[in-house]
């Protein structure tokens, strides 16, 4: 009866750690899938592109970048850069946006 208990949680414990991994993989995946997609649906109108997601993008794309994925290395380097310059474009417009403020205070 004991070695029957043992066999079975071993068993139930092995399926729990498949589960885990297969979770885990298929959500990297999907994940950069979705990334995929938003490049997809932003390329033409960056500006469109949520700005509370640009630094999670911008973080994901460089741990699939890191991740020596020779065969998406062109469309990760592309939507890379189209992140990064509009986040640049945005803080910029933020600091030109700032003086104006001030000078029209003074008047």
């Amino acid at each position: 009866m004991d070695s029957k208990v043992n066999l079975t949680g071993g068993v139930l414990w092995s399926l729990v750690v498949i589960v885990v991994v297969l979770t885990y993989t298929g959500v990297k995946y999907a994940s950069h899938e979705k990334l995929k997609d938003l490049c997809v649906k932003y390329q033409n109108d960056p500006q469109s592109l949520p700005s509370s997601e640009l630094d999670h993008t911008l973080s994901e794309l460089n741990d699939l970048r890191l991740s020596n994925d020779a065969e998406n290395s062109q469309w990760i380097e592309s939507c890379t850069g189209l992140v990064m310059v509009e986040m640049k474009s945005r803080k910029f417009a933020k600091k030109l946006q700032k003086p104006r403020l001030d000078i029209a205070k003074e008047k």
